[in-house]
């Protein structure tokens, strides 16, 4: 389908579809109707300069490696080897996030890719993704998702924890399978895509600028759970 054959099914006046928008209104009898993927635009990225890719043949962008137990995980162990960027955990104290970040990559538009595998643990116990415009530990976005299939979107302002998409099912999630998570964000708007298909769309005003990086979850005391991530592509003006 092309744009000037996109119609209201109850009109068929003409619509206009803006940016990467899921539903437009018709401006005539206002009839709510869902975008086709192929009309849907993300306004500039396709043009973005590639700013990192790393397929993690080695440690060159300098994430976090290492040995790191603590009081939340005991056991939590992060490195790089044989084009993965592995991360092995055995939960202490469920929902506990760990993170690591490009400290050397502030962006405030973006788009942001990211390819990773659920490789050990319950599908519901654990979840995997990327973080973005961080500040710091406390103040930072957080999209992720789960093995049973299903992801969610939350802002974490002065270590407190907000929802902007609450937990929701999709099937565009491959169960310990790879999948690719997709941030686009153009100012306060932030698109958001598993396996290439759009599952939620935000406006958020928190945080403008910031770093970008990879996440992992636990949310049941004493499993042991472990993930790859096998790319990370960042792409800015």
């Amino acid at each position: 389908m092309n744009i000037q054959q996109f119609q209201c099914p109850a009109c068929n006046a003409p619509l206009n579809p803006k940016g990467s928008a899921l539903i437009v209104s018709c401006a005539y009898c206002h009839t709510s109707v869902i975008v086709p993927e192929e009309l849907r635009q993300t306004p500039g990225a396709a043009g973005w300069a590639t700013h990192v890719y790393d397929s993690f043949v080695s440690n060159e962008n300098r994430w976090l490696v290492g040995s790191f137990p603590s009081e939340y995980f005991a056991k939590l162990d992060q490195f790089i080897a044989d084009g993965r960027y592995r991360w092995q955990a055995q939960v202490t104290i469920p929902s506990t996030l760990t993170t690591a970040w490009l400290a050397n990559y502030p962006v405030s538009d973006f788009h942001l890719t990211a390819n990773g595998k659920h490789i050990s643990g319950s599908k519901a116990g654990s979840s995997y993704g990327v973080i973005f415009r961080i500040q710091d530990n406390y103040n930072f976005y957080w999209f992720r998702i789960t093995d049973n299939q299903f992801f969610a979107v939350s802002v974490v302002k002065n270590g407190q924890w907000q929802t902007l998409v609450d937990w929701k099912r999709t099937d565009a999630i491959k169960p310990f399978g790879v999948n690719q998570l997709d941030v686009i964000a153009h100012e306060t708007h932030f698109t958001f895509k598993i396996n290439g298909q759009i599952v939620g769309e935000v406006e958020s005003e928190h945080f403008g600028r910031g770093f970008v990086g990879l996440a992992i979850e636990g949310y049941t005391a004493g499993e042991e759970i472990t993930f790859d991530f096998i790319d990370f592509m960042l792409r800015a003006p």
